[in-house]
């Protein structure tokens, strides 16, 4: 059963808005990060194929299309864990400031 004192100890709607909009920014911020990283790395085995247009097989298209999604692949981890992170984060830290009042 739900006591009067659980019911005053939770938290706004507005404080929930707050600590949503902050995890929402960072995962933008992460976003770039992570698709700059899988842009550089995906990108360098593209630009390999544009250096040799005329040494251009099959085996190399295909070993840069490969390079290319490794990049994306690990863009999109290190995307994932930043995310992952910033919500625990910001949680703990949620949860701490709400236990610290009286």
């Amino acid at each position: 059963m739900i006591t009067v004192s659980l019911v005053i100890k939770m938290v706004s709607w507005g404080f929930a808005i707050k600590k949503g909009a902050i995890i929402f920014l960072w995962t933008i911020v992460w976003a770039i990060i992570g698709g700059i990283i899988g842009a550089v790395l995906g990108g360098t085995a593209f630009i390999g194929i544009l250096m040799n247009p005329a040494g251009v097989t099959t085996d190399t298209i295909l070993g840069a299309f490969l390079g290319m999604m490794a990049g994306v692949l690990i863009g999109s981890i290190i995307t994932s864990i930043l995310v992952f992170a910033t919500i625990l984060k910001i949680t703990m830290e949620s949860t701490l400031e709400e236990a610290k009042k009286p």
